[in-house]
C-alpha cells in the first residue's frame, strides 16, 4: 500500500476516498472540506479505544490507483486511469528461466494478427519452437503445440547449459509455419550438485539439507527429475 499526504491529492481523489467512507454528498463539500472531513475520520478511528472491544486498524490515506474497496466500476473515472486491455496489439513472446530443468514461457497474439491467419490459414494453430544452444552450436530443438487460446506454458529443459530462445509459429492445416514473434535469448541455469554428485554423496548432512527443500509435511520425498538424475550420478560413482 502507498503511504501519500491527503492535502497532494486533487478534489476528484478525495471525493472517491470520502464515497469509501460512506460520506454524503461528498461532491458537494469543496476540496477544504473534503480534507477536514477525511481528517476528523481517520483521527477518531485512531483514538478508538480497543479496551471496548472493537479494535480497527487504523486507516491510511490512498488512492484508488493504490487500494480500492468497491467493485470496480468507478476506478477509471478517476484522472488519468485507464482500463487495461484483455488483449495487446503487440504480438510478442517471452521466455524466464524457472530452475536448471524448467523455462517458463508466455506471449500475447494481437487481434489483427489472429485476424490475419483466420483469412490466410483457416483452422490455424500455434506451436512453441523451443531451440537449446551452447557456444553458438544448436544441440537440441523440438516443438509445442499450444491453442490459440493459450498465452503461458512450462517448458522442460533436460540440459542446463548454453541458452534457449523459443519462436512463436502459426502453422497451417497443410504444414505451412510461419515465426510471428521470438523471444530474447535466456541463459540457461546449471544445477550444481548435478555436476558435484560426489559432494553430496560424502556428506549427509548436506544430501538431507537438500531433500528437506522437495520434501512434503509427511515426509515423502517429492518427484523430481533433479533429484533422480542426482541419485544416478551417485550410484555411477559408487558403481551401484
Amino acid at each position: 500500500m502507498l503511504l501519500i499526504r491527503i492535502e497532494s491529492l486533487s478534489k476528484k481523489e478525495l471525493e472517491h476516498i470520502a464515497v469509501q467512507e460512506g460520506v454524503r454528498d461528498a461532491s458537494d463539500l469543496s476540496r477544504e472540506e473534503l480534507i477536514d472531513t477525511l481528517k476528523e475520520i481517520y483521527e477518531v478511528e485512531q483514538d478508538d479505544d480497543p479496551s471496548k472491544g472493537e479494535v480497527n486498524i487504523q486507516r491510511r490515506f490512498v488512492t484508488w490507483l493504490t487500494d480500492y474497496r468497491g467493485d470496480g466500476s468507478e476506478v477509471t473515472s478517476l484522472p488519468g486511469v485507464e482500463a487495461l486491455p484483455e488483449l495487446y496489439s503487440e504480438t510478442s513472446i517471452h521466455v524466464l528461466t524457472k530452475n536448471a530443468t524448467w523455462l517458463y514461457c508466455y506471449w500475447s497474439v494481437s487481434p489483427l494478427d489472429a485476424e490475419k491467419f483466420d483469412q490466410k490459414w483457416p483452422g490455424w494453430s500455434l506451436l512453441l519452437d523451443v531451440r537449446l544452444s551452447d557456444g553458438g552450436v544448436e544441440y537440441d530443438s523440438f516443438d509445442i503445440a499450444v491453442s490459440p487460446s493459450d498465452n503461458e506454458w512450462n517448458i522442460s529443459v533436460n540440459k542446463g547449459h548454453g541458452e534457449a530462445r523459443v519462436h512463436l509459429v502459426v502453422e497451417a492445416p497443410d504444414g505451412s509455419r510461419e515465426v510471428i514473434a521470438s523471444s530474447q535469448v535466456v541463459t540457461l541455469v546449471s544445477c550444481y550438485w548435478l555436476e558435484h554428485p560426489e559432494m553430496v554423496a560424502s556428506s549427509v548432512d548436506l544430501l538431507r539439507r537438500e531433500l528437506s527443500l522437495i520434501t512434503n509435511k509427511e515426509g515423502q520425498v517429492i518427484p523430481c527429475e533433479t533429484v533422480q538424475e542426482i541419485v544416478q550420478e551417485i550410484r555411477k560413482e559408487e558403481g551401484l
